[in-house]
Parts: structure tokens; C-alpha cells; sequence
């Protein structure tokens, strides 16, 4: 027995070496590819910077171009007039007019080269964008993909669990890799917190385009300009803000559960303003450790989410009840409903509240009746060291 008991072990430390050395792997790809496509947009707004001066310039090297060209004719003509009757002007009025039409004429040869060059980096400048542009685009779509792969390395623990000895086993194993994964979601958050919300940020307070609207059309069109770029950046800044709250809620560690929750219901109720969301919980509010009360926001979150988009409920009912050896959850709709018997291919917000329930040991149920909304009830039982100070 105690051989048996070895050989077991093994291969569960095994098994974990391989789980983590992916994720280690597909974590170091997304970095690698992050960093790429970060140097890239660092390039496209150089490069933009460029453009625009390279534009301004070539634009003032055109009107000289233009000038010059006139003048040139000007000088020809009088050149003309002065062979037509030589005997009317004398030497030194001969050879300056030579003198300034070969200096136009090599004034203009000059800038016309400036010109072919100004352009040709001006094309360069605008091709290298456009490849710019397809790279960071190609880059943000594979940190999507591999955020998705990294995402089911993490919480997939179906095949994990067939070689698990007990159930305590496999509900620390899953309860392991439930850690990690938000370890991912509070860096993911800091990421974006520090770059992408602090450059809106700047972008906010240096808008030099403003001022060169205003130099060119008046302080009322500059006005109207500045309010434009105030709303986009504000919008931006409140996306990038709205990600980071999914990533991973802050006050999720500082409140607890429900505070956490009733942030987030009222942050839905905004988002979707036809549907009454009502929430209420029950017993005596306890705070439980950090990895299971992510896990337990993360399925309340999954089933809102599904019957907010899916459904098309008028009222969504939630109730969360702290009972002495367990935690109750019920979320319950008024909406399409589905029928629970037919798999829907790809229908991974399911699949991830499943396991999600499972790996804490748990019991989801989903009733649900097409025409007659959608009711999820959650099980988890309560074990000791899951509630903090006990």
C-alpha cells in the first residue's frame, strides 16, 4: 500500500511539473509577443510623428518649387527680351541677367531634387505604417489567442483530475491553478493600469494638434477640436479602466465578495439599463479566502453575463446565503431560457462554470425551460481554513 501511495505521488508532482512548464511557456510567448507588438505601436507613433513634419515640410518645399518656377519663367522672358534687342542694354546688364537666371535655374534643379527625396520618404514613411499598423493588429490578435489558450491551460483540470488520488487532491490542485490564473488577471491589470491609462493619459494633456488648429482657424474651432479629443480620450480611459475591473476587481481583496458584487450589479445596471437586477444575500457575511472568493465572483459573473447577453430577461434575481458548513448562490432569470439537454458547440462560459464549481468541491445546477427563463444554483461546501480567522 505504501508503494502505492508513492508511485502516486510521483506522478502527480510530474503531472504538475508538465501543467506548469506550459503555462510557464505560453505565459513567456504572450510576453514576447506583448513586447512586440508594444515596440511596434512605439514605432507607428514616431513614425506618425514623421509623417506629419515630413508632410509639412515637403508642402512648403512645393510652394518654393512653385515660386522659383515662376520666377524662372520670368527670367527666361527677360532673357528673351534682351536677345530680341541686344543693342538696348549694355554688358553688365546682359551678364546679371544671366547671373540670376542660371541662380534661379540652379535654385530650382536643388529643390526639385528636395522635393523627389521628400516624397520618396514620404512613401517609405507611409508604406512602413500601413506594415506597422498590420503588425500591431496581428500582435494584439495573437495575445488574444494565446490569452484564451492560456486561459484553458489554467482552468481546464478535466484530464488533471483523472489521475488526481482523492478529492482533496484534485480540489487543491484545482484550487492551485484558480490562484494562478488570478495571479495572471491582478498582473494583467497592473500592465494596463501603468502603460495604456497613463499614455491616454498624456495623449489627454498634449494634444499639439489643438494648438496648430487654433493658430489656423480661430480659438472657437480649436475649442471644438480640444472637446472631440477630450471625449475620445476620456472614452478610452474609461475602457481601459472597465478591463481592468473585468481582469480582476480590486475590492474583490479589499471588501470581500458582496461589496465586490454590488459594485458590479450596479456597474450592469448601467450597462443594461432595461433589466432590473436585484441582489440580496443572506446569513452572516464571512470572508473566505481570497482564491474562493474569486472563483465564487467569477461564476456569479459568468451566469449574469450569459442571461445579459443571451437571454434577454427583464429582471435577473441574485441571492448569495452564508450558511454555517456552505455557500448557497442562485441566480435566476425571466428571460428566453434554453433547453439544458442540447450541447451548443462552443458554449464555453458553461463548461468554465462547471468547473469552476467542481474544482471547489461543488454542485451546479442549471434549470432552464425555452420561454421560461433560466435559474443556476451553486453548492460550495466549506471546509476548514476556507473562512478567514477561523
Amino acid at each position: 500500500m505504501t508503494v502505492g501511495k508513492r508511485n502516486v505521488s510521483i506522478d502527480e508532482k510530474h503531472l504538475d511539473k508538465i501543467v506548469q512548464s506550459m503555462i510557464e511557456n505560453v505565459s513567456d510567448s504572450k510576453t514576447q509577443i506583448f513586447e512586440i507588438g508594444e515596440g511596434s505601436r512605439k514605432e507607428y507613433e514616431s513614425l506618425t510623428k514623421e509623417l506629419r513634419q515630413m508632410k509639412q515640410r515637403l508642402a512648403e518645399t512645393i510652394r518654393r518649387s512653385d515660386q522659383l518656377e515662376i520666377d524662372a519663367r520670368k527670367s527666361r522672358s527677360h532673357l528673351a527680351e534682351i536677345s530680341r534687342d541686344f543693342n538696348k542694354y549694355g554688358e553688365k546688364d546682359i551678364q546679371t541677367a544671366y547671373e540670376q537666371a542660371n541662380t534661379i535655374q540652379n535654385d530650382l534643379s536643388v529643390v526639385r531634387q528636395m522635393e523627389k527625396e521628400m516624397k520618396a520618404r514620404r512613401n517609405d514613411l507611409e508604406r512602413r505604417l500601413v506594415q506597422l499598423k498590420a503588425t500591431i493588429q496581428k500582435a494584439d490578435h495573437l495575445v488574444g489567442q494565446v490569452t484564451v489558450v492560456l486561459n484553458y491551460l489554467t482552468s481546464d483540470l478535466q484530464q488533471v483530475g483523472e489521475v488526481v488520488a482523492s478529492a482533496r487532491e484534485q480540489r487543491a490542485l484545482g484550487l492551485k491553478i484558480i490562484e494562478a490564473l488570478e495571479e495572471e488577471r491582478k498582473r494583467l491589470s497592473r500592465e494596463i493600469h501603468d502603460g495604456p491609462a497613463q499614455t491616454l493619459a498624456q495623449v489627454l494633456l498634449g494634444l499639439d494638434v489643438v494648438e496648430r488648429v487654433g493658430q489656423r482657424e480661430g480659438d472657437e474651432a480649436a475649442r471644438r477640436e480640444l472637446v472631440k479629443y477630450r471625449v475620445m480620450v476620456k472614452d478610452a480611459l474609461a475602457e481601459v479602466r472597465r478591463i481592468i475591473y473585468d481582469l480582476r476587481p480590486m475590492s474583490l481583496d479589499d471588501l470581500g465578495l458582496v461589496p465586490t458584487l454590488q459594485k458590479y450589479f450596479h456597474r450592469v445596471d448601467s450597462d443594461y439599463p432595461a433589466i432590473a437586477i436585484s441582489f440580496n444575500s443572506m446569513g452572516t457575511v464571512r470572508r473566505l479566502q481570497s482564491r474562493i472568493e474569486a472563483a465564487l465572483f467569477r461564476l456569479i459573473q459568468e451566469a449574469v453575463q450569459n442571461a445579459c447577453i443571451h437571454a434577454r430577461p427583464k429582471a435577473i434575481r441574485i441571492r448569495i446565503d452564508y450558511r454555517k458548513d456552505k455557500i448557497v448562490i442562485l441566480v435566476k432569470d425571466d428571460g428566453d431560457g434554453f433547453d439544458p439537454s442540447l450541447k451548443k458547440e462552443g458554449s464555453y462560459g458553461l463548461i468554465g462554470m462547471h468547473e469552476r464549481a467542481d474544482l471547489l468541491n461543488g454542485e451546479l445546477t442549471i434549470l432552464s425551460t425555452p420561454g421560461k427563463g433560466t435559474s443556476v444554483m451553486v453548492e460550495i461546501p466549506l471546509q476548514p481554513g476556507d473562512i478567514v480567522g477561523e
